[in-house]
């Protein structure tokens, strides 16, 4: 037997050991079903947004919670012992003036200066240069960066009236009065204000230095402007006109973000 009769005998036996197998055709369900299956896949494969979890998560909150997140989320912005050692200067500012002036009313004076300065000072930390990270956070914050400064703004002076509030009474005594209480929240509010509306308009660098060369030439001036006691000749003018020009100076901040989105 030559080659190519063992090979014709190979070829038949194997063959012999093969079944015919016909596919059947797929019905219309059964490739809805594929599809189906398909598309649950490469939803499951696909990479998770976690930009749209948190919008969706924070559109899900009431109102109050997002306004306790807000405040919360710039709180914690610089951690808790920062506002700690700030409460510690002003109480040890406040009882060294107090133990050290005979006289209440000149005593306060020199309180409200040092006070505004510490305001100062805290609004040039809070408003400082930030890294690139702390920077793409503020950006790609749920909130809007405007109002991420202004709720810091509002901590900062709130925090310094709530504290500067109990300190007038250890600086005043039995002299502290509600017109006493309108001139220390006054200059706080005004110079919190003009530090804010400077570092939002110059920069953190140009704001600073504005702010502080206005209380520098309202310290170091013989005539009293901005720091007024209840009992000179214009403190009601003077305190009403720190009021509008806080106001106007915060609300400018307000009115450029509208601008750029306008003239975007």
């Amino acid at each position: 037997m030559n080659n190519d009769q063992e090979l014709e005998i190979l070829e038949k036996e194997w063959k012999s050991r093969f079944d015919r197998f016909t596919a059947p055709e797929p019905s219309r369900e059964m490739t809805l079903e594929l599809i189906k299956r398909i598309k649950e896949a490469e939803r499951d494969e696909r990479p998770v947004d976690l930009r749209k979890e948190l919008e969706e998560a924070q559109y899900s909150l009431s109102t109050k919670e997002k306004i306790a997140n807000l405040f919360l989320s710039q709180w914690n912005f610089y951690g808790a012992k920062t506002w700690l050692l700030t409460g510690l200067v002003m109480a040890v500012i406040t009882f060294t003036i107090s133990e050290n002036s005979a006289d209440a009313q000149a005593g306060f004076l020199s309180w409200i200066k040092w006070m505004t300065l510490i305001v100062i000072a805290v609004i040039g930390y809070a408003f400082r240069p930030e890294n690139e990270g702390n920077e793409m956070l503020e950006t790609l914050s749920y909130y809007p960066l405007t109002l991420q400064l202004f709720t810091r703004f509002m901590i900062v002076v709130g925090f310094q009236f709530v504290l500067t509030l109990p300190l007038s009474f250890v600086v005043l005594g039995k002299e502290s009065t509600a017109l006493y209480l309108v001139s220390t929240f006054m200059p706080v509010f005004f110079f919190g204000a003009f530090g804010f509306a400077g570092t939002f308009w110059l920069g953190p660098k140009a704001g600073l230095f504005l702010t502080l060369v206005l209380w520098f030439s309202q310290v170091f001036v013989k005539k009293k402007i901005l720091f007024q006691a209840p009992g000179d000749e214009h403190f009601l003018i003077m305190n009403l006109a720190l009021l509008g020009l806080s106001v106007l100076l915060i609300s400018t901040t307000f009115l450029r973000n509208r601008f750029m989105e306008k003239w975007k």
